[in-house]
């Protein structure tokens, strides 16, 4: 399963599974690949989350030559690949991957709605 994207798998923004990417995002994430020649068709962007933070857990993101293994689920929109382990999902279910591109709050944003609570600076949470 390394570097071929799955079927594509469209997913309801309202459930709470998997994960989303808006336009927004991915257009960031294609500009950083581009930018540090990473190959579109076969990247793969890993979201998850570990323990640690300040809230109990933190969200991760990462570019992934390798793709999908038996322990993750693999989702496409806006022509971005995402992929993400099965542990994560069950915390991260139904977030939104977005980009701020503001002067102070650059950067990527996530929107849990299986948070229980996050920290000031959105970097971890608690579930």
């Amino acid at each position: 399963m390394s570097g071929e994207p799955q079927t594509s798998t469209k997913v309801d923004p309202k459930s709470r599974r998997g994960i989303h990417v808006t336009e927004r995002a991915a257009k960031e994430i294609r500009s950083v690949m581009t930018e540090h020649g990473m190959p579109l068709d076969s990247t793969w962007v890993r979201v998850g989350a570990k323990g640690g933070g300040c809230s109990g857990f933190s969200y991760v993101l990462d570019f992934d030559p390798n793709g999908p293994t038996e322990f993750d689920l693999a989702f496409h929109e806006h022509d971005v690949n995402l992929v993400i382990d099965k542990k994560s999902e069950f915390f991260m279910g139904g977030t939104t991957l977005d980009f701020n591109d503001g002067l102070l709050d650059r950067g990527f944003v996530f929107k849990n709605p299986a948070a229980a609570g996050t920290c000031g600076c959105g970097t971890s949470f608690s579930a």
